[in-house]
């Protein structure tokens, strides 16, 4: 690595990063459909704020069916659907695209994490090393759970990490430093946090204890740490300004606008038992850990996700963070930017690995099968991006015990390959969930929307169970078929416009019966329009 000329850093990185750009590529290329209810609820508002300036649309039918039309990770209020989940992304990028325009959208994740990718480099460089910096670039560069959620673009957990990383490289590079205003640096950082906030609010917890283990070793000068929280400030009153505007208060976020709502695909469990020690964690931990702490759903969450999805990173990291330490040789004036950045990865690597390690995600009809698509992944990010220096530690480790330069080299080059090719595995080629996997499900689900749109009325209701991403915005839709409140609504549906369901093919015992007695008793009727492999359209009517 040291006889690579530090010029050709940068187009290494670019090389890695373009690949990773278009890897991305494979899933956007079929636009307008999502993977997850969250993505569909982001991207469709983020173009409402590009059209309207505005995060909420107008349902009239929901007047007087008490809110009940909306898709997942949306909620009706007043007859206005409004995000359900946090609104940060779909504001942000909907900015962006105000100017660029709607094309832009799918790209902007891609891009921001290819950026970061750089802004990384620099980070480290000035952390640790050049040639760890270099390698943790390559590394964050091609990491599964960033490969794959850079490719998930309305995802918000990669614009999050990659805004924090922007953030770092301001704070540790500082590259306006002995300019006119040495202020501009801190005051853009905090600006940048606080825009990660706005993006996912409930990371505010971890990311102010780890900030505070970091301090603790950096000491920051009074004047940098007001400028940063003038920045923190001045950037956050967006957030409290669009809450207002779409929920009412400055104060209520789409969580908490509609008492139960879903907030997304994800489907948690809290775990039975918690363990408070003490008085005073027991006040806190229902803010810190409001779930509780469940150290065996940690000690499996952890084993499967943390530490066994990504085994050849787990490996490397655990042989380099050793080495992370700085060594009495190391010049005095570089132990503080080790020690703080070694402070804020385990503080927050350890935060994140209690909250949400307590948590049981069922992202996968499966729940026995360990994949890419959890939402454990996507949760844990930013420590998989934290140990990225640990894990280029752990590959200069085993170069290093080569004999001779060629042989160093080569290891190196070995090491990132076999990584690239794991990433690829993983990330794109797992039968579950795996981007080519995900292309090819959303290209048949756009091709059975095509069908599902030419042979429904643009007023139509369709019913659904999972297939909500399909058809929103294109239909109205209501879930789930299998509720008494859904059977309710239906006579009032019907009664108003035309009224579908779509879903797993009935046997043609259940059409029977339904027709004959559950159906009947609310005076409709349910018939085959099309069906597709295993799924059928079906027309509810009002029985003659």
């Amino acid at each position: 690595m040291k006889n690579i000329d530090p010029r050709f850093d940068k187009w290494i990185i670019a090389a890695f990063a373009t690949l990773a750009f278009l890897g991305c590529l494979v899933l956007l290329r079929v636009g307008g459909m999502y993977v997850s209810p969250d993505e569909t609820a982001n991207a469709f508002f983020a173009k409402t704020f590009v059209r309207t300036g505005a995060l909420s649309v107008f349902e009239p039918l929901n007047a007087s069916l008490d809110d009940a039309l909306h898709p997942r990770s949306v909620v009706s209020v007043a007859s206005r659907l409004v995000p359900s989940g946090f609104i940060g992304l779909p504001v942000i990028f909907g900015t962006v695209a105000s100017v660029t325009g709607y094309w832009s959208l799918p790209f902007l994740t891609p891009l921001l994490a290819a950026l970061a990718a750089f802004a990384w480099y620099a980070t480290i460089k000035k952390i640790f090393d050049r040639e760890v910096a270099l390698l943790s670039a390559v590394v964050l560069a091609i990491h599964p759970a960033w490969w794959y959620y850079s490719a998930r673009s309305f995802m918000p957990n990669v614009p999050f990490v990659a805004l924090l990383i922007l953030a770092a490289y301001l704070l540790v590079v500082r590259p306006s430093r002995g300019q006119r205003y040495p202020v501009v640096d801190p005051v853009l950082a905090g600006s940048l946090v606080s825009l990660a906030i706005f993006v996912r609010p409930s990371e505010i917890v971890w990311l102010a204890l780890a900030a505070a283990a970091g301090a603790v070793f950096a000491r920051p000068s009074r004047s940098s740490a007001l400028a940063f929280l003038a920045g923190l400030a001045i950037a956050v009153i967006p957030l409290f300004a669009f809450n207002a505007a779409t929920y009412g208060s400055p104060l209520t976020t789409g969580y908490t606008a509609v008492a139960g709502a879903e907030a997304g695909e994800s489907v948690f469990i809290a775990p039975s038992g918690t363990t408070a020690p003490g008085n005073f964690f027991a006040a806190v931990s229902p803010i810190l850990f409001p779930f509780g702490i469940s150290l065996h759903d940690i000690k499996v969450n952890m084993l499967s996700y943390g530490f066994g999805l990504f085994w050849w990173m787990t490996v490397l990291a655990i042989f380099g963070f050793p080495l992370a330490f700085p060594k009495k040789s190391l010049a005095k004036e570089h132990h503080a930017a080790r020690k703080s950045y070694l402070a804020f990865a385990v503080v927050a690597s350890a935060y994140l690995a209690l909250m949400y390690g307590s948590w049981t995600f069922f992202d996968n009809p499966d729940p026995t099968q360990v994949t890419i698509g959890n939402s454990h992944v996507r949760y844990w990010l930013p420590a998989f991006v934290l140990s990225t220096p640990f894990v280029a530690f752990g590959i200069l480790w085993v170069s290093r015990r080569a004999l001779t330069d060629f042989a160093r080299r080569a290891a190196v080059a070995i090491l990132v390959t076999l990584s690239v090719g794991l990433s690829v595995r993983v990330a794109f080629l797992s039968p579950q969930d795996g981007i080519a996997a995900a292309a090819n499900g959303l290209a048949e689900s756009r091709e059975i929307r095509g069908v599902v749109l030419d042979v429904t009325e643009p007023d139509s209701v369709i019913v659904v169970d999972r297939a909500d991403k399909l058809f929103f915005p294109y239909r109205s839709v209501l879930y789930p078929l299998r509720d008494d409140a859904t059977y309710a609504l239906m006579p009032r549906i019907a009664l108003r416009v035309p009224l579908y369901y779509y879903g797993i093919t009935l046997p043609k015992t259940d059409v029977d019966w339904l027709n004959a007695d559950r159906l009947a008793k609310l005076g409709l009727t349910i018939d085959a329009v099309h069906t597709f492999r295993i799924e059928t359209l079906y027309r509810i009517s009002q029985t003659p």
